[in-house]
């Protein structure tokens, strides 16, 4: 029984290996973000965390804050091989905190603390797990508009999603999340709805029932043999 977490993941395992594929999610630990401290901030604070390089985004991110208001400060969270060149072409903008690699604690931490968590990829996402953990953390969620990020969220409920590399559109969504309470509280009771939907707990009952439904097949299999 063969099983894939989306439906771009399903096209590349068939396109190689063939066969026919269950699609399910990939689970969030609903509990390992939702509860516990948060990293303290003195304003609205957007959180970006993932590896330094194109296909990620941080380059449009970046480029967007030019439109965000002065109050507004941008933790960048990772490396990867735009870091250097990234950061000192915008080394000048102080409400921007580089802070490297982190650990998984600091990680939720900070998702918790954060006004909205950005996640500015302009390809090769097949299925947005930190959108997921940012839900479950409780923070607004702003996105580029991928195929693999409407496979987690979606606009207007638990996201605002902008057009992808779109540094204008980008920074209009993210002004709109931190200038509207309303706004941003219900895409946070979205974000939490669905990361439950998602949940470690719900995906494990589903593979139970798919490891319980082969053996029940090879049971009958060899009962006929």
């Amino acid at each position: 029984h063969r099983v894939a977490v989306s439906p771009d993941a399903m096209a590349l395992a068939q396109g190689a290996l063939g066969g026919d594929y269950e699609l399910l999610f990939n689970g969030i630990e609903v509990e390992r973000f939702a509860t516990g401290p948060a990293h303290p901030t003195d304003g609205p604070t957007i959180f970006f965390l993932g590896r330094h390089e194109p296909r990620k985004g941080l380059d449009v991110l970046l480029a967007a804050m030019a439109d965000v208001p002065a109050d507004v400060r941008l933790w960048v969270g990772g490396d990867g091989p735009q870091h250097q060149e990234l950061r000192e072409r915008h080394a000048g903008d102080g409400r921007i905190e580089w802070l490297g690699r982190i650990s998984d604690e600091e990680r939720a931490a900070r998702m918790r603390g954060c006004t909205v968590y950005c996640s500015p990829s302009v390809r090769g996402e097949s299925f947005g797990m930190v959108l997921l953990e940012a839900m479950a953390s409780g923070c607004a969620l702003v996105a580029s508009d991928l195929a693999g990020h409407r496979n987690v969220a979606t606009d207007e409920v638990d996201a605002l999603l902008a057009p992808v590399g779109d540094a204008p559109a980008l920074a209009k969504a993210l002004c709109r999340v931190l200038d509207d309470d309303v706004l941003r509280q219900a895409l946070v009771a979205g974000g939490r709805q669905r990361a439950d939907e998602l949940s470690m707990h719900r995906l494990a009952e589903r593979y139970a029932e798919v490891y319980e439904m082969v053996i029940d097949r090879r049971g009958a299999a060899g009962s006929r043999r």
